[in-house]
C-alpha cells in the first residue's frame, strides 16, 4: 500500500523501520509491540537497514523538494532493502503474490533452531521434500536438505540468501534433481525468511516454478551476543548441542558503518531404530499382523525356518559345496565361538528351500539392529559482515561465509556374497575352495581335508559408514544507492556479485571390492573363521575406502536500475530494469565406475551415480508498477534467460491488487516459468530400487516361480533396480501458474488471507521407467526377452539363483532414459491468520500474538506420454520420488504466544492429514480404459518389513498431530533463558506400512512421533 502523505516524524520513521525489518505488507500484517519479552532486543539489532529519509520512490521530486524546505534534511539517505518477489527496494510496498514471513522473533518463540526446521514447518512444503533423516534411509544426497514447495520437488523451489543464488549441492536429489542445500546456512545471522508461494521465474529465472525461499541476514549487530544450548530426548538416546557467538562494532547512524563476525556450532547425535519403542525397534511385526521379520526365525509352533527371512548375520554359516553350489543344511563355521553378541542360536529344517529336510544350526538377529533413524550431524560456520555508508547516497554490504556440514550415516554390514550395483560381477554364492592358490589346504574350509569345497554365508564384521563433509565458501557484495532526478522520482541503482563454492568430500567404508574379495578367498588371506584376527591392512584390502571429491560452483553478477516515471491517479508509475550474468557447474564423479577390462574391479552396492556439467546464463529483466487508481494497482514483470546449452525462455508475470475498502484486498497473479534440465538429467546416471510385485495370476510367472522352488529368490518384495540415464534431447519444463484470493482485515488487530493456487508444468521431466512391475512381469512372460517392452525400456537379468542355476534368473534392473512427460499440475488453497491483542478483563496485561497457516492440496496429477494419469493427492504417491513421502491433502500450523512482562509462552500446533497407501506410480495397479488408476484399497502397498515380502497391507495412514511448547524469560536487559519441549503431548507417529522413507512411519511428516518428547534448554546473553 503506497503511503498517503509524507509525514516525516520520528514515530513514522520508527514504524517504517519496523515494517522494513519484518518485510510485512502493512495491509496484511500487524506488528507486535516492542515491549514484549521476546522483543527486548537492542534497537540496532532489530533494524536490518538504516532509513534516514523517506522512500525516494514514494513521492515526486517536486513534493520532495517541498518537504526538504519545511523539514531539516537528515545526514544520510542510504537504503539497502531486499524485498522478496520484486525488483523495487521499497519496504512499504505490498505484493500481489502471497508471501509468508517468518521473523527472527517467530523463530525464537516457536523453537525453530535450524534452517531445516524453518522450511519443514511450512504448510506449503509438500511431497518430495528432502530431510536429513532421509539420509539415514539410503538417500542419494546424504548431508543435504531442501524444501519442495507445492510438492513439485526440490528442483522447482529456488533458495536465495539476501536475494542471491547459491551453488547446488554436488550430489543430486534422487541422483536427478539439482538443489540448493539449506543445512549449511547459519541460523544466528538470520533476520528472517520470506517465502514467495507462487512462481518467481519472471524475477529470478529458472528453478522458481513453485516459489522462492529467501533467507535475509542481519545488516547490523552491535556489541556481543552469545548462546549456549543443550538438549536430550526423553529416553536419553539422542543429544543436541548448539553454541554461537557474535561481536559487532560500529553504528550505521553515527559512524556510517557496522562490522560483525559470527561463529556457530551445532551437533545432533545419531539415533538408531534399536533404541526406539516397539514396534519400530524390531523386525518382529507379528503384533501388527505381519511376520517375524528378524533374520533366521522359525515359523510359530514349528521347527521350520521362515524362508522369507533366512539370511546372513555376522556369525558365519557353512555347508559343503559341489560344482559351485551349496548342498544340505548349514552349521556355524566357528561352532566353538557360538553366536555373536546380540544374537541367539536357532535350529530347524528348511533353511534352504531346495533342501527342505536338511537340518541347520544358525543364529537369529534383530533385523533392525543396524538401521538408523537420524544421522550424526555436525555443523560449524564462520561469518564476517560489513555494512558501510559509502556516501550519503550509497551503501555497500559485503559478507563472507564459511560453513562445514558433516553427516555420518551407517548401515547393515555387507554380505560375503555381494554383487556390484549394476550386477555385472559378484561372488554369490561365496565358495571357499578346499585348495588355496599356493596349493595348501584352506583353513577357512572345514571340509578341506576331504577335498570338499564349502559355501559360506555371513556378514562382514565392519559396519559400513558414509561420511559426507561439505565445505561451503560464499562471498557476496552489494552496492546500492540513489541519485537525484528533476523528474518523476529519484534514480535507484544496485550492483551485486556473489560467488559460492561447495566442496564435498564423501568417504564410504565397509563394502567389499569384488576382485579383492575374490583374491582373498582364493589365497586364504581373509580369516572367515575368526574375523577379529584379520589385520587392519587385510580389512582395508578387502573392504577399501571409497572416496570422491565433488564440487559445485556459482558465480553471479547483477545490475539494476529503477525510477518513478510519472504520476498516475493512484500514485507514481515505476519501472525497474536489470541484467544478470552467471556461471554454474557441478562435478560429481562416479564413485563406482565400470572397468570394462575386469567387471570385478568395482565395489559392491555403491551406486554408480554421477553428474558433470557447466553452463553460462545471460538474463535481462524488468518490472513495472502501475497504480492506476488508489484502489487498483497492476504490476507486470518479465525475464529473458539464455543458456549456453541452447535453452532460451521468456517468463512474464502480471499481478494486481484491488482494494475497494481498507478492510478488503483482492489480489492475484498470472505467470509463466521454466526449469532447465539438470546436469544429471541430460548426461548423468543413477540407479534406484523398488520392491517388485510379481503377477502370481499369470501362468508364465507361476511356472517361473515354481522353477525356483517358490523360494525367497522369486518372492514379491525383493528390491530390483531402476537405472535412469541422461537424455541430451530433453526440453525445459514450461510452467503456467496463477493465484487469486482476498486479504481480509476485519479489525486493526487481525488479518486473514485466502488464496487459490494453480501450477501446471508442461514437458515435465521424469524417468521413462513408468511401470517397472509391468516390465519385469512381461520380461518373465517372454522368457527373458525384451521384445514385449516399450521403446527405450530394457530389462537386465540379475544374478543366477545359486540353488537353481539353470532356471531363468530373476530380473535385476530395468534401464530407461529420462523423458519429457506430458504435464504435471497441482492446485489447492492456502489460508493464514495473523493477529495480536490484549486479553480481556483481569488478563489485560497479557498480550496475545497468533500466527497460523494451512494448505489444502486439491489435485496433484501427472499426465504420462502414454496418456495415463497419476493422481497423487491424498495418496502415498509420488512413490518413486525421494523418500516416498506421499501427498497429504492438509498441512497446517498455528502458533500462539502469550506475553507478560519478561515471560513469553508459545504453544505451536502442527497437523498433517492422513493418506491412502496407494500410489499410482508404484506399479501395483494398471490404468483403466479412462487412463486413471484405481485408488481402491485392493491396490494398497504392502508392509515394507526389514527384509522379506510386503505383508500385510493397510488402506489408510492416520493424520499426525504435534504440539511444541517454548517458554522464554527475559531476566534483564542482558540475559534471557528459554526451554523447548517438542512433541509435548507425546503423540506417536501413525503407522505407515508402505513407505520406504522410514520403517513403519513417514519421516517427512511424523519424525517427532518416533523420537517422542525431546527437550532443549538455552541461555542468551547480549553485552
Amino acid at each position: 500500500m503506497a503511503m498517503k502523505k509524507a509525514r516525516w516524524t520520528t514515530s513514522l520513521m520508527g514504524a517504517t523501520a519496523l515494517a522494513t525489518v519484518l518485510q510485512l505488507p502493512q495491509s496484511a500484517h500487524a506488528a507486535s509491540p516492542s515491549d514484549t519479552a521476546t522483543s527486548k532486543l537492542k534497537k540496532t539489532e532489530t533494524s536490518s537497514i538504516t532509513i534516514k529519509n523517506h522512500n525516494p520512490e514514494s513521492i515526486s521530486a517536486a513534493k520532495r523538494n517541498a518537504v526538504k524546505q519545511s523539514v531539516e534534511a537528515p545526514k544520510s539517505r542510504s537504503e539497502n532493502v531486499v524485498v522478496t518477489g520484486t525488483l523495487f527496494r521499497d519496504p512499504n510496498a505490498t505484493s500481489s503474490s502471497e508471501i509468508t514471513h517468518i521473523t527472527r522473533k517467530d523463530m525464537q518463540q516457536r523453537g525453530l533452531k535450524t534452517v531445516n526446521d524453518l522450511v519443514q514447518q511450512l504448510s506449503s512444503n509438500g511431497a518430495g521434500n528432502l530431510t536429513s533423516q532421509w539420509a539415514s534411509g539410503g538417500g542419494f544426497a546424504p548431508g543435504g536438505s531442501a524444501p519442495s514447495l507445492r510438492g513439485l520437488s526440490t528442483d522447482s523451489t529456488l533458495v536465495l540468501i539476501d536475494g542471491q543464488r547459491g551453488s547446488y549441492y554436488p550430489l543430486a536429489d534422487d541422483g536427478e534433481r539439482d538443489f540448493v542445500d539449506t543445512t549449511w546456512i547459519p541460523m544466528s545471522i538470520l533476520e528472517g525468511m520470506d517465502v514467495l508461494q507462487d512462481g518467481g521465474s519472471a524475477t529470478y529465472g529458472a528453478d522458481a516454478v513453485a516459489g522462492v525461499i529467501n533467507f535475509r541476514t542481519r545488516n547490523e549487530i552491535k556489541g556481543f551476543e552469545g548462546n549456549a544450548e543443550g538438549g536430550l530426548t526423553q529416553r536419553g538416546d539422542q543429544g543436541h548441542q548448539r553454541l554461537y557467538a557474535t561481536f559487532g562494532h560500529g553504528d550505521l547512524a553515527n559512524d556510517g558503518y557496522n562490522f560483525y563476525i559470527n561463529s556457530e556450532y551445532q551437533q545432533d547425535d545419531s539415533l538408531y531404530y534399536r533404541q526406539l519403542q516397539s514396534p519400530y525397534n524390531s523386525g518382529d511385526l507379528t503384533s501388527l499382523g505381519g511376520s517375524n521379520g528378524n533374520t533366521n526365525t522359525l515359523l510359530p509352533g514349528t521347527n521350520q525356518f521362515n524362508t522369507n527371512f533366512t539370511g546372513a548375520t555376522t556369525t558365519a554359516l557353512v555347508r559343503p559345496a559341489v560344482n559351485g553350489s551349496g548342498v544340505g543344511g548349514y552349521n556355524l563355521l566357528n561352532s566353538s565361538a557360538g553366536c555373536g553378541s546380540n544374537q541367539t542360536g536357532v535350529s530347524g529344517y528348511g533353511f534352504s528351500t531346495n533342501y527342505p529336510n536338511s537340518f541347520t544350526n544358525a543364529c537369529s538377529q534383530n533385523a533392525m539392529r543396524y538401521k538408523q533413524v537420524a544421522p550424526d550431524l555436525r555443523r560449524i560456520s564462520a561469518t564476517a559482515h560489513l555494512t558501510a555508508n559509502v556516501t550519503d547516497q550509497s551503501q555497500l554490504i559485503a559478507m563472507f561465509n564459511w560453513s562445514q556440514a558433516r553427516t555420518i550415516t551407517t548401515g547393515t554390514p555387507a554380505s560375503y556374497g555381494s554383487y556390484t550395483q549394476d550386477e555385472l560381477a559378484g561372488n554369490s554364492p561365496t565358495i571357499l575352495p578346499w585348495e588355496l592358490s599356493n596349493g595348501q589346504l584352506n583353513s577357512n574350509d572345514p571340509y578341506a581335508a576331504q577335498h570338499q569345497d564349502a559355501q559360506v554365508v555371513g556378514l562382514f564384521n565392519q559396519i559400513p559408514v558414509t561420511t559426507d563433509t561439505s565445505n561451503n565458501f560464499r562471498g557476496s557484495v552489494r552496492y546500492t544507492g540513489w541519485s537525484h532526478s528533476n523528474w518523476g522520482s529519484d534514480w535507484n541503482y544496485n550492483a551485486d556479485f556473489v560467488g559460492m563454492n561447495t566442496l564435498l568430500n564423501q568417504v564410504q567404508t565397509g563394502q567389499p571390492y569384488i576382485s579383492h574379495l575374490t583374491a582373498a578367498i582364493a589365497d586364504g588371506s581373509y580369516n572367515f573363521v575368526d574375523p577379529s584376527k584379520n589385520s587392519r591392512s587385510e580389512m582395508n584390502y578387502v573392504l577399501p575406502a571409497n572416496t570422491i571429491h565433488a564440487r559445485s560452483q556459482e558465480y553471479s553478477g547483477q545490475v539494476g536500475l529503477s525510477k518513478g516515471l510519472f504520476k498516475l491517479p493512484g500514485g507514481m508509475a515505476k519501472l525497474a530494469i536489470g541484467a544478470n550474468w552467471r556461471y554454474e557447474s557441478v562435478n560429481d564423479p562416479n564413485a563406482n565406475p565400470i572397468d570394462t577390462s575386469n567387471y570385478a574391479n568395482q565395489w559392491a552396492s555403491y551406486n554408480p551415480v554421477s553428474q558433470i556439467g557447466h553452463r553460462w546464463v545471460e538474463s535481462g529483466f524488468y518490472e513495472a508498477n502501475l497504480p492506476l487508481v488508489k484502489q487498483f494497482v497492476v504490476d507486470t514483470s518479465g525475464r529473458y534467460d539464455h543458456y549456453s546449452e541452447g535453452f532460451s525462455h521468456f517468463s512474464p508475470k502480471v499481478g494486481f491488487q484491488f482494494k475497494p475498502v481498507k478492510q478488503f484486498t483482492l489480489r492475484g497473479t498470472f505467470n509463466r516459468g521454466f526449469r532447465v534440465p539438470s546436469f544429471a538429467e541430460t548426461g548423468g546416471q543413477t540407479e534406484g530400487f523398488t520392491p517388485v510385485t510379481y503377477d502370481t495370476s499369470n501362468p508364465a510367472v507361476q511356472a517361473w516361480m515354481a522353477s525356483h522352488g517358490n523360494s525367497a529368490y522369486v518372492q514379491s518384495g525383493n528390491y530390483l533396480g531402476l537405472m535412469s540415464v541422461g537424455n541430451p534431447h530433453l526440453r525445459p519444463e514450461i510452467s503456467t501458474s496463477y493465484t487469486v484470493g482476498p486479504v481480509i482485515k476485519p479489525t486493526n488487530w487481525m488479518t486473514l488471507s485466502f488464496e487459490y493456487y494453480y501450477i501446471k508444468k508442461n514437458h515435465y521431466i521424469t524417468t521413462g521407467i513408468l511401470n517397472p512391475n509391468q516390465y519385469f512381469n512381461s520380461w518373465i512372460e517372454n522368457g527373458g526377452s525384451n521384445s514385449g517392452e516399450p521403446s527405450g525400456i530394457t530389462v537386465v537379468p540379475g544374478p543366477k539363483d545359486p540353488n537353481y542355476p539353470n532356471a531363468l534368473a530373476a530380473p535385476g534392473y530395468v534401464e530407461g532414459e529420462y523423458i519429457n512427460a506430458k504435464s504435471m499440475m497441482t492446485d489447492g488453497f492456502d489460508m493464514s491468520i495473523d493477529a495480536h491483542a490484549r486479553l480481556p478483563g483481569f488478563l489485560h496485561n497479557i498480550m496475545w500474538y497468533s500466527k497460523g497457516q494451512a494448505t489444502f492440496v486439491r489435485r496433484f496429477n501427472q499426465v504420462n506420454p502414454d496418456g495415463t494419469t497419476y493422481r497423487y493427492a491424498g495418496t502415498l504417491g509420488p512413490y518413486q520420488s525421494v523418500s516416498s513421502s506421499g501427498t497429504p491433502r492438509w498441512r497446517a500450523n498455528w502458533a500462539n504466544t502469550f506475553s507478560y512482562k519478561g515471560l513469553a509462552v508459545t504453544p505451536t500446533v502442527y497437523y498433517t492429514s492422513g493418506y491412502k497407501t496407494v500410489a499410482d506410480d508404484s506399479g501395483i495397479a494398471s490404468a483403466g480404459s479412462n487412463g486413471l488408476y484405481s485408488h481402491s484399497c485392493a491396490y494398497s502397498l504392502g508392509m515394507n518389513q526389514a527384509n522379506g515380502p510386503n505383508y500385510p497391507t493397510q488402506c489408510r495412514v492416520k493424520g499426525f498431530w504435534d504440539v511444541d511448547l517454548t517458554v522464554n524469560y527475559q531476566m534483564n536487559k542482558r540475559w534471557s533463558i528459554y526451554a523447548n519441549v517438542y512433541n509435548l503431548l507425546g503423540f506417536r507417529a501413525p503407522l505407515d506400512y508402505a513407505t520406504y522413507g522410514g520403517y513403519l512411519y513417514n519421516s517427512s511428516w511424523s519424525q517427532k512421533g518416533v523420537i517422542m518428547r525431546s527437550f532443549q534448554f538455552g541461555v542468551n546473553v547480549s553485552l
